[in-house]
């Protein structure tokens, strides 16, 4: 070969390969939990739907403002107030080869109604049935008029039927099929999953090619992960390292309000927190101002309800119970305990931020009114394991809200049962407040829905239905060259990623 034609040869593979290596980007992100499942039905707690949500997709979805878009359907209406039709689009494959269709939609629906582990059921519960019109047109009727119906079904994601009746649930939470951007390559519980990118994906390729996600639960290490420069965006930076990262060369620090209440739940159908006063003196016992001060370094934003200021349905009106340790004393002796009591609080150390320091706190300040605490902190999935079971009497949770504030109300207030009361882990029961919460979930005028989900939050916090502490802080750290803005719901949609 003439050496010069060699040299030309060369140097344009060169070119191509360089080319190539810089348009297929690996992003490394420090995240603070792993998955629990890739089943997206089996649990719905945000770090796992946050990886979830990258290789399934619903029907529509939330954009970064929380608003609804079109998803898999690329429209939809209502033909009369119980009556809704989503279009889907055409051609959609899963990441086994498989065409969508809606075939597929019927089938998940009604698994994430019915599947008796399902952690979807309400947020499929005013879906009455699912039919096939034909193979690209679904109909979903509710049981009543739905105004939230799309803000409900965001998180219904789309499963290939085929697949999963060919497969078992344990084969299906290590192996997930969706339609998203990206497949999992390899996951490595604990340690490392890696995300690729699905080149059959619908809409247009991603910056982000290849993901590798390393969940790293101990604080001081993750943040030395990041300036070392082994990972290109770290997740729930420690409000205590906050200062020395923003220092850093090469670094940005992006810092959002959370959605995510974290709050005190108690048990009411037994015990002393039967008693209102018991929660009220509990309540009056808290100082959130020290905790939100000394425990998450200024980083979080004291909470009188359950939902923030700019979430639909917020009651700028409602206030918190002042903290008077002499009140809380005086109510305790009321209820018939002057000496106190002792109750074991269950809470983990390493799902919300600063979660441990947060129940020691509480302890502490519980202490000061004659409460014992015994503090049982675990790891998340021992200590999601006890409290879903209901095998608890007072604990520690977050809810991150879905925008709306009839989401928290019938999650964490309402009485449980098939559609409502998912994480009302206390079984708190107020028929009362369940027809506020039923009425305005049917309730289309904006107007007079807001007046009832302010009305519901007021019922609520006056009967002490939880003990709101804070809102959380979204802290994170990037390489300089990532571009991002990250979302309220907390969730890491990589499709949304690049680099500058």
């Amino acid at each position: 070969m003439n050496y010069k034609l060699f040299l030309v040869l060369l140097l344009t593979f060169l070119l191509i390969f360089s080319a190539l290596s810089v348009s297929a980007r690996t992003l490394t992100v420090a995240t603070s939990n792993d998955a629990l499942t890739l089943d997206p039905y089996m649990l719905s707690e945000t770090p796992t739907n946050s990886v979830n949500f990258n290789i399934f997709e619903g029907l529509v979805f939330f954009d970064s403002d929380l608003n609804i878009l079109p998803g898999l359907a690329k429209l939809w209406e209502t033909e009369d107030d119980t009556t809704w039709v989503f279009h889907l689009r055409e051609g959609v494959k899963f990441h086994n080869g498989e065409e969508m269709t809606a075939e597929d939609v019927k089938f998940s629906f009604e698994r994430a109604k019915n599947h008796p582990k399902s952690q979807q059921k309400s947020s499929a519960a005013d879906v009455e049935s699912v039919s096939v019109r034909d193979k690209y047109t679904v109909e979903l009727k509710t049981t009543y008029p739905a105004p939230v119906l799309t803000r409900k079904i965001q998180s219904v994601v789309i499963y290939n039927k085929d697949y999963v009746e060919s497969n078992s649930d344990q084969h299906l939470q290590n192996n997930p099929v969706g339609t998203g951007p990206y497949m999992v390559e390899s996951w490595n519980k604990d340690e490392e999953m890696v995300l690729t990118f699905f080149e059959d994906y619908w809409r247009e390729k991603p910056e982000v090619d290849r993901a590798v996600l390393r969940p790293i639960s101990n604080p001081a290490t993750r943040v030395a992960v990041l300036l070392s420069g082994e990972v290109d965006v770290l997740i729930d930076l420690p409000v205590q390292d906050m200062e020395k990262v923003e220092k850093a060369e090469g670094v940005n620090v992006i810092s959002i309000p959370d959605t995510r209440l974290i709050f005190l739940g108690m048990n009411y159908q037994e015990g002393p927190f039967a008693d209102k006063r018991v929660r009220q003196a509990v309540y009056h016992a808290i100082n959130e101002d020290a905790i939100v001060e000394h425990v998450m370094n200024g980083h979080a934003y004291p909470a009188s309800q359950l939902s923030p200021d700019f979430v639909f349905g917020h009651d700028s009106n409602l206030e918190r119970l002042k903290y008077d340790p002499e009140k809380s004393k005086q109510l305790l002796a009321e209820a018939g305990y002057p000496d106190g009591f002792t109750v074991q609080f269950d809470s983990s150390n390493d799902r919300y931020v600063n979660d441990g320091q947060i129940a020691q706190a509480v302890a502490i300040q519980l202490a000061r009114v004659g409460i014992n605490v015994e503090l049982n902190v675990q790891t998340k999935s021992a200590h999601f394991d006890k409290i879903l079971a209901r095998n608890t009497d007072f604990y520690l949770l977050g809810l991150s809200s879905s925008g709306d504030g009839g989401s928290a109300l019938e999650l964490l207030v309402h009485t449980p049962d098939d559609k409502y009361g998912r994480f009302n882990l206390g079984n708190y029961s107020n028929e009362e407040i369940d027809s506020v919460i039923e009425e305005a979930a049917k309730t289309i005028d904006e107007e007079k829905r807001l007046k009832l989900l302010q009305k519901a939050a007021r019922m609520a916090m006056e009967d002490v239905v939880l003990i709101p502490l804070h809102f959380q802080e979204q802290l994170y750290a990037v390489k300089e060259n990532v571009d991002w803005t990250p979302r309220p719901d907390k969730y890491l949609k990589l499709y949304n990623i690049g680099f500058k």
